[in-house]
C-alpha cells in the first residue's frame, strides 16, 4: 500500500509555486501547515490562507492538513475551520473524543502521510 504525500509549506508564495508546479501532475494537492505557524500567526492567518488559496485556485482540488501539536484546545478549533485533515498527539481518552467530533465535522484525525518540504 503506497502512502499519499502531503507537501508542508511555510507561506503563500510556496504554496502558489507548488500549485503552479503539482497542478497537471496530481488530482487532489495535499497541503500541510505545521503547528507552529498556527500557534505563532493563529487561526485567522490560517483562515485567511485557505480562503485566499479556494479564490485563487479554484480549479484545482487542494486539501488541508494541520498540525495541532498536543494542543487539544487548539485542534477543537481547528475542527471548525474548513480543513480536511487534522494531527494531534493527545492520550486515547482525548483521542477518542476528538475523533468522534471530527467525524462529525468529516475531518480525518490522524492520517498517515508522507510530509515533503517545499523549498
Amino acid at each position: 500500500m503506497t502512502k499519499k504525500k502531503c507537501y508542508a509549506i511555510n507561506n503563500f508564495f510556496q504554496l502558489v509555486k507548488l500549485i503552479k508546479e503539482k497542478k497537471n501532475k496530481q488530482k487532489i494537492i495535499i497541503i500541510f501547515i505545521e503547528n507552529y505557524l498556527v500557534d505563532g500567526l493563529g487561526i485567522n492567518w490560517l483562515k485567511t490562507l485557505i480562503n485566499l488559496t479556494k479564490k485563487k485556485f479554484s480549479g484545482v482540488s487542494i486539501k488541508f492538513y494541520i498540525d495541532s501539536g498536543k494542543n487539544s484546545g487548539l485542534s477543537l478549533l481547528l475542527l471548525n475551520e474548513d480543513i480536511d485533515y487534522l494531527k494531534l498527539k493527545s492520550n486515547k481518552n482525548i483521542l477518542k473524543k476528538i475523533n468522534y467530533i471530527s467525524k462529525k465535522n468529516k475531518v480525518v484525525l490522524n492520517p498517515k502521510f508522507i510530509v515533503e518540504k517545499v523549498f
